[in-house]
């Protein structure tokens, strides 16, 4: 009997040990790729998936990385999921980003056992904030659905109306979030929200690749609303439909207004500079401004990076070489600028490879 007592209280103390370990992880366990096999383990296991999509150079990501997913409480709640993470613009991850119309990052996205969205969440979310958000899509709480319920009650709150047209902007579900968020203005012409409902449709719009739409609503937000947040948000994303559209003069145009409101503050001006890095335009004003923000910034690192890209886009492999250097330099165990001077180094070899075979041609 006093064994099997015994025998009886281990079990419940590995019990507990199991389960503060889950509850009190110290990292996250990331599932590996690919996303095939991911579905496959949630659906074996009746489990949610959890995807953090974002991109190398995304500053807010990276927090979520240092800070959020270090968190005991976040690791043991992501830990009794499906949790994996996906760089949006390589391999797997640039083909589910598109799948999912992500176009902003981090997109944190969750889906149910059946891999069907449940509902995402865009943008940094600390410790706290992420429990309360992504465990809360789990319960059913603050998702499309949840909302759509409470319409039911009541078919013209505006609360109810802007949080779910909102939640269909972020999921790109565009004909749902026009007809919602468009329904508000139909109540109240100059409701105090009229501004968010054209930013949010204009963001759906061109997550949607429905350019045309997107432009409309972000120039009648810049043309009601000139100044303020919401106006230089717009500006920036406008600039982005320009380029989707093929107008890079315009685009870069569209962008100098708001780098011309803050033609002081190192981090607006890097923005653009890295906007026209990655998308190859606008070399003539992108240089100068990016190299403004780098002596703004005090030689910061990550605006130093952002003009070896630029300079990289260019084509002007030794200064690429040299500033991501000095990047690398103020972070040296930072794997990613590593990785930006490995780049620009095979770039140039393969620049005078290039060159040594035309020489030869030539000779």
């Amino acid at each position: 009997m006093r064994g099997r007592f015994i025998t009886i209280i281990l079990a419940t103390v590995a019990f507990v040990a199991m389960s503060l370990a889950g509850a009190f992880a110290t990292e996250v366990d990331w599932v590996q790729p690919p996303f095939d096999d991911i579905l496959k383990k949630a659906q074996k296991e009746n489990k949610h998936i959890f995807i953090d999509f974002y991109t190398t150079w995304c500053g807010p990501c990276k927090r979520l990385d240092k800070v959020t997913y270090k968190d005991e409480k976040v690791a043991g709640y992501l830990n009794s999921i499906v949790a994996v993470k996906y760089d949006a613009e390589k391999g797997e991850g640039e083909e589910l980003a598109k799948r999912f119309k992500v176009k902003m990052f981090p997109s944190l996205v969750l889906l149910g056992p059946d891999g069907k969205e449940v509902d995402r969440h865009i943008g940094y979310l600390d410790p706290e904030g992420f429990i309360d958000v992504i465990e809360g899509y789990q319960k059913g709480i603050g998702t499309v659905a949840f909302y759509e319920e409470q319409l039911k009650k009541n078919p013209d709150d505006v609360e109810t109306l802007y949080k779910l047209g909102t939640k269909y902007a972020e999921a790109v579900w565009t004909d749902e979030a026009k007809a919602t968020l468009e329904r508000i203005l139909a109540i109240d012409p100059d409701n105090e929200l009229k501004a968010e409902i054209w930013s949010n449709l204009g963001y759906a719009m061109y997550a949607d690749e429905r350019y045309e739409d997107a432009a409309g609503y972000y120039n009648k937000l810049i043309e009601e609303f000139p100044d303020g947040k919401t106006s230089d948000a717009a500006l920036q994303m406008l600039a982005r439909v320009y380029h989707k559209m093929d107008k890079p003069d315009k685009s870069v145009e569209t962008y100098m207004v708001y780098v011309d409101r803050y033609s002081d503050d190192p981090g607006a001006l890097n923005g653009f500079a890295w906007f026209c890095a990655k998308r190859k335009i606008g070399f003539d004003q992108a240089l100068p401004i990016a190299l403004k923000a780098v002596e703004l910034s005090d030689r910061d690192a990550g605006i130093l990076d952002t003009l070896a890209e630029l300079y990289y886009a260019m084509g002007d492999y030794e200064n690429a070489i040299k500033i991501g250097k000095e990047a690398l330099s103020k972070d040296p165990d930072d794997q990613y600028f590593k990785d930006q001077v490995s780049k620009y180094q095979e770039a140039a070899e393969k620049s005078d490879e290039g060159e040594q075979e035309q020489a030869r041609r030539d000779g």
